[in-house]
């Protein structure tokens, strides 16, 4: 999808996450190519969108701002991918609840910052059973997390006021 240029509405609280920090996220993670990937708070979608565009087998986006998912719907038809990706309007909960049993390779969530939905987010997984192999979730640089029991964090990275937290369950 290189080449394409992906519009982000003017609406306050949505805010996608910089190219630098995309890209670097992706180098840290490697080959992405057949995975599958759950979008959390996908907002402009972009992180579901560069996932398909370096190889994922497929993305869900979960977005509770119906003006958003119904934007993302409009990319989705535009760009050719409705077999690749599913766009759903929940909040995360209950987006997460519908999910109860199913696994994904790849997990990223970018919450609103500063607001404590960080620090819920593994919670939820583990009370739903949902699998991940890797859990990424982005938040203020000024906020230090504490993880639920049964996760580490393997690393975060700063970038300006965002970090990248890197997590996984504990064996």
């Amino acid at each position: 999808m290189r080449g394409r240029i992906l519009k982000v509405p003017d609406i306050t609280g949505l805010r996608p996450t910089p190219s630098k920090v995309r890209q670097a996220m992706f180098n840290i993670l490697g080959p992405v190519e057949d995975m599958s990937v759950l979008d959390l708070f996908s907002g402009s979608g972009v992180m579901a969108l560069e996932a398909l565009s370096r190889g994922a087998a497929n993305a869900l986006s979960i977005e509770k701002n119906r003006s958003l998912t119904q934007r993302l719907s409009a990319i989705r038809m535009a760009w050719g991918l409705e077999s690749q990706w599913q766009i759903k309007t929940a909040s995360v909960e209950k987006g997460l609840a519908a999910l109860a049993g199913n696994s994904f390779d790849l997990i990223f969530a970018d919450p609103p910052y500063q607001q404590g939905f960080c620090e819920n987010i593994p919670t939820w997984l583990d009370s739903f059973e949902i699998g991940c192999a890797q859990l990424i979730i982005e938040e203020s640089s000024r906020m230090q997390p504490v993880w639920p029991t049964g996760w580490q964090c393997a690393q975060s990275r700063r970038y300006g006021d965002t970090t990248l937290h890197f997590l996984s369950r504990l064996p």
